[in-house]
């Protein structure tokens, strides 16, 4: 005799009915008319080819086949009510894992606020952050080592999808007190007419400087070059020049001392993109990450355009000297 595979409403069914000891009991439980229950039983007897309850007008016991059955019915039962909390639990962002790699740069001034933000938001998700080069984003996300990347690539590809989290001007950063620092915006001219601090040739920054002085017959001098753009901001941050930079990389609580001064004719706007492989959907915890980074980084942004004017201000109130 061929076995029918039980549905978990029938073995639901059936547990309920031991348990209770009534079909019109488990009816409620189940919300249920008692008709439909007794079909849920006699489908789950006949696909077994088995009695599993004795019924009578007073009683319902599970007859020796039922009482075998019962307990692995109700790990059954279970593990499909774990299941399905788990999910939930995922899909609300109360639990899960979320893997990324980011810039040293973008990990260094975003990473650090929206992390702290997240995981006050979400203590059971678990985090991995890998801080790389940049030639390691796009290759992270396409061997599945990490769920997404955040960072600047410049070239497309349909096996990558490309989501922007800031757009943002380059602009001259400097110290508050430096003359600069009270302009609203500052043109490219004047902005390399400082001594300047400058990632190598060859980066990506670097390239779009270049790109944008060489068409105008500027050449890009800078003072100092370094590897990194943390570097550059921390030598800036001592006075040792200027550097050219988006203005997203000079948070207030981690560089104060520093200003970000739009560049203009032209103006220039740098993206910072979380890369994910095409055609994958992002689990709810990656999508929950994407959407604080958008929702801090627009905020600061904000922030960050008033610092401009606070400094015209702070100069017009520091005395002259004589």
């Amino acid at each position: 005799m061929k076995i029918i595979n039980p549905t978990l409403h029938q073995i639901e069914a059936f547990v309920l009915a031991c348990h209770l000891g009534s079909i019109t009991a488990a009816a409620e439980r189940m919300r249920l008319t008692q008709s439909a229950v007794s079909i849920l039983l006699r489908q789950l007897e006949r696909g077994l080819g088995t009695r599993l309850l004795d019924r009578t007008t007073r009683s319902l016991r599970p007859t020796a086949a039922g009482l075998e059955m019962l307990p692995r019915a109700e790990r059954m039962l279970r593990d499909r009510d774990h299941l399905v909390s788990s999910v939930r639990a995922i899909r609300d962002v109360e639990r899960g894992r979320l893997s990324f790699a980011a810039t040293a740069a973008a990990a260094s001034a975003l990473m650090p606020a929206i992390l702290a933000e997240f995981t006050r938001s979400h203590p059971e998700v678990e985090i991995m952050m890998q801080d790389v080069a940049p030639d390691q984003l796009v290759p992270k996300v396409l061997a599945e080592e990490v769920e997404f990347s955040i960072g600047t690539v410049n070239a497309s590809s349909n096996e990558l999808a490309l989501e922007t989290l800031v757009s943002d001007r380059l602009s001259a950063i400097c110290r508050r007190e430096h003359p600069i620092a009270a302009r609203r915006s500052l043109s490219w001219e004047e902005a390399i007419a400082e001594p300047c601090i400058s990632v190598v040739p060859g980066s990506g920054i670097r390239e779009l400087i270049e790109r944008t002085l060489t068409p105008r017959g500027k050449q890009f001098n800078p003072r100092w070059e370094v590897a990194f753009l943390t570097t550059a901001l921390s030598m800036t941050a001592h006075g040792l020049g200027i550097s050219i930079l988006p203005g997203y990389l000079v948070p207030h609580l981690q560089y104060p001392a520093l200003v970000a001064v739009p560049l203009r004719n032209p103006v220039v706007r740098r993206n910072l993109s979380a890369i994910s492989r095409s055609g994958r959907s992002l689990s709810p915890a990656g999508r929950a990450f994407i959407d604080l980074i958008k929702r801090m980084s627009a905020s600061t942004e904000a922030d960050r355009s008033e610092a401009p004017e606070r400094s015209r201000t702070a100069a017009r109130a520091r005395p002259r000297r004589r």
